[in-house]
């Protein structure tokens, strides 16, 4: 139950898909959805879907479903679900409203963000819990995340940080590049640049196999704590 509640933090972190523009609503990326096979101890525990939608001339809708199989399921019985909507705004990308709701069954967890950028701040609700926090220009929420970095790997630059809003509060993830790889996948064997993203004092690390042959679409995105693997998620389909 406990290592099925943590894989939000996976299905909430960086799932990149093609940055070919698209004129016809403004957008940074093409609409995709991607599916991605999620592991827990080398066992499969279920399936990540991450939808991406134009919403408009320069708006955005993104989802994250990530649903558990078999045994998990019955144990379980729960989804993890990740949904915003924003707007692109001089080449930014600005949230608007963002929502994730797990629920396992026995624990359940509701997090909202309201982004008022004319004001310079950010509404937060976590489960009984409220805060009103400063918002500044390039901070985002975790999925929206996403739509972030893949712009700043297509442009050929990687901050070495970046800001989000996550909860009650305003987290920062330090980026790192570990090298090439090829992989294996079902999509063909892929040359891969790894990408590191965590926190400083943190014990938890984030890893991205980056595919630039697909415009750096993460094939591989694995979750380490203190060294050892606790989460991996393999890419299994694509549709653009």
């Amino acid at each position: 139950m406990k290592l099925w509640f943590h894989t939000a933090a996976l299905a909430s972190s960086l799932l990149l898909s093609s940055l070919a523009i698209a004129a016809s609503d403004g957008l940074p990326v093409a609409p995709y959805q991607a599916r991605y096979e999620v592991y827990a101890s080398g066992f499969s525990i279920g399936e990540a879907v991450i939808t991406l939608a134009a919403a408009g001339p320069g708006a955005y809708q993104m989802t994250s479903e990530v649903r558990p199989n078999g045994l998990v399921a019955l144990l379980a019985s729960g989804r993890i679900r990740e949904q915003v909507s924003g707007e692109i705004r001089a080449g930014a990308i600005q949230p608007r409203q963002y929502e994730r709701q797990l629920d396992t069954g026995k624990k359940s967890d509701h997090m909202q963000l309201q982004f008022d950028w004319s004001a310079g701040q950010v509404q937060a609700r976590h489960n009984a819990e409220q805060a009103t926090l400063p918002l500044a220009p390039g901070m985002v929420d975790p999925l929206s995340l996403q739509l972030v970095v893949m712009a700043d790997l297509q442009r050929g630059r990687m901050p070495s940080q970046y800001h989000l809003v996550d909860r009650n509060e305003i987290k920062t993830y330090q980026i790192r590049n570990r090298g090439q790889e090829t992989l294996d996948t079902p999509l063909g064997k892929l040359n891969t640049i790894l990408i590191n993203q965590y926190t400083p004092g943190k014990t938890r690390m984030t890893t991205f196999w980056v595919a630039p042959d697909l415009q750096y679409l993460p094939v591989r995105i694995m979750q380490e704590k203190k060294g050892k693997e606790d989460l991996r998620m393999e890419i299994r389909a694509v549709q653009r």
